[in-house]
């Protein structure tokens, strides 16, 4: 009798805990499609402020073209400047803001001078409040006047004696016409409008079926200030509709698991604990590689355009520029091919290709190669053993070269306080043994045997500045593995770490290998 009370009392027990932890899963799942949603308009809102400052850039550098070339304190000389090919139209001014004889200069098109002069005296002028203009500085005034927009730059300088202010007009159809393409690509999977204060149209593609809320909209900064800049993906429509059914698709799949929760409960709390474990590990993962991947492309990023736009100094100086892109770009691909091999063990195994009668001593030269840069970068100091007796033997030779080259880069980012890595290559038996040793801060003994772990890194390391993503020595392990070899770590706090290889001498392997 006490039993079945006690099943009583369960039962509600349990359907109360099944009904929080649904709860929970659909909330926890809502909360991660929001954080999606907010991170997507986030990273919109960062790409239209760069669309946005470089369209003010080219303004800006377009008026100052004008300014490189023209001597507006010369205006004999102005008639015979061809400056109106910058698409720009220029009107010279005295201190009195009047226009001076003869310093209007603009396109045959627009020839309706004594209109245009009332226009500057009566609206332009007075808007730009000229005298609040510093020296050699300038001000954007972009305006609609009867129906039509303008943007003026005005600038005031001091030249020959004399103050004058200079009034450039920006050809408004051809930034639309010209500009605005250059910057938004028909073929960004990104859809961009720009639209006025009142919502009016001006340049840019439809939003069909996009939601208000996932709309980015921006103003422009100083320069086109009555127009906005708005951002959708191009396939919000379908992505909202698929959010959804994503979420009918989890009320009904909670339904299901209530009326199933008297057998399924501990399979399910079991099962909802792993997925967060495994999410976890996946999120650290992706935001280590983020990282990782961030550092060398804003070198690549920052060195590319110091050439590009011709910074460099001499040509020993661009020579090093390319050099540090050259260098960043081996980094950048090193990890790329860590991801992509990690990738293939956790689809189902790394394919090997094992050959004869291998000169292991070579495959350690090649992989230390690679690290080259990063010691060089690093200022470490590498020291080699390699004894002159080494047997051939059967292996993957890419597959070793990469385990090499992560021993080594692992070393180098975690030990770098050590200033020395030693590597030694030695027979032991009938075996041949690899011993990459550093001198770096250590491993815990109590984390040593989690360091071949995928997505594992020691708890000292992830509380300092140091950047990795966690798989390197669990490729290592892999690739060790499938050489039917071993792999140890000895290691002591503050004493440097050991990584041994033991592989087998050909005679010694059996035949048949992954």
């Amino acid at each position: 009798m006490r039993r079945i009370s006690l099943v009583y009392l369960l039962i509600p027990a349990m359907l109360a805990a099944a009904a929080s932890l649904a709860y929970y899963g659909y909330s926890y799942s809502q909360q991660l499609a929001m954080r999606e949603r907010q991170a997507i308009l986030a990273t919109m809102a960062e790409l239209a402020k760069e669309k946005l400052i470089g369209i003010q850039t080219a303004i800006a550098e377009t008026d100052q073209s004008v300014f490189d070339v023209v001597d507006f304190a010369d205006l004999p000389q102005l008639g015979q400047t061809i400056f109106v090919t910058q698409h720009r139209s220029a009107t010279v001014l005295g201190p009195d803001h009047r226009i001076i004889s003869g310093g209007t200069f603009r396109k045959a098109h627009q020839r309706d001078d004594e209109a245009f002069a009332k226009l500057l005296t009566e609206r332009v002028v007075p808007d730009m409040q000229l005298d609040s203009i510093a020296l050699n500085s300038s001000r954007y005034l972009h305006a609609e006047y009867g129906g039509r927009h303008y943007l003026f730059t005005a600038t005031r300088l001091f030249s020959k004696g004399r103050m004058y202010f200079v009034l450039l007009e920006a050809d408004i159809s051809y930034l639309i016409a010209e500009v605005f393409p250059a910057f938004f690509d028909v073929r960004s999977p990104n859809l961009y409008q720009v639209v006025d204060a009142q919502g009016t149209f001006i340049y840019g593609y439809a939003f069909s079926g996009v939601p208000a809320a996932d709309v980015v909209e921006l103003g422009f900064p100083e320069t086109l200030t009555l127009w906005r800049l708005r951002v959708a993906q191009r396939d919000a429509g379908a992505l909202a509709s698929s959010e959804t059914r994503q979420k009918t698709l989890d009320l009904v799949l909670i339904a299901v698991a209530m009326a199933v929760i008297a057998a399924g409960l501990l399979i399910m709390v079991a099962a909802v604990w792993r997925e967060r474990r495994v999410s976890q590990l996946k999120s650290d993962f992706i935001s280590n590689v983020s990282h990782e991947l961030k550092t060398p492309l804003s070198i690549i990023s920052m060195f590319g355009e110091l050439l590009a736009m011709g910074r460099s100094k001499s040509p020993e100086q661009a020579v090093e520029y390319a050099e540090i892109i050259r260098r960043e770009s081996l980094r950048l691909s090193s990890l790329i091919d860590n991801v992509l091999d990690f990738a293939k063990i956790e689809g189902g195994g790394l394919p090997y290709s094992f050959d004869e009668d291998q000169d292991i001593t070579e495959v350690v030269m090649r992989g230390i190669e690679i690290c080259r840069p990063r010691l060089e970068q690093a200022n470490m100091e590498l020291t080699l053993d390699l004894a002159g007796d080494i047997p051939p033997t059967r292996l993957d030779c890419n597959a070793m070269v990469l385990c090499v080259s992560n021993l080594v880069d692992n070393a180098i980012k975690y030990a770098a306080s050590g200033k020395r890595i030693e590597i030694e290559l030695k027979v032991e038996g009938h075996r041949i043994a690899l011993v990459v040793r550093d001198f770096g801060p250590g491993i815990p003994r109590d984390e040593q045997g989690s360091v071949f772990d995928r997505f594992y890194r020691a708890k000292d390391i992830r509380l300092k500045t140091v950047r990795g993503s966690g798989i390197g020595l669990s490729l290592v392990k892999n690739i060790v593995t499938a050489h039917r070899a071993t792999i140890e770590v000895d290691s002591e706090v503050e004493g440097g770490s050991v990584f041994r290889i033991s592989l087998p001498i050909t005679g010694s392997m059996p035949a048949n290998s992954p």
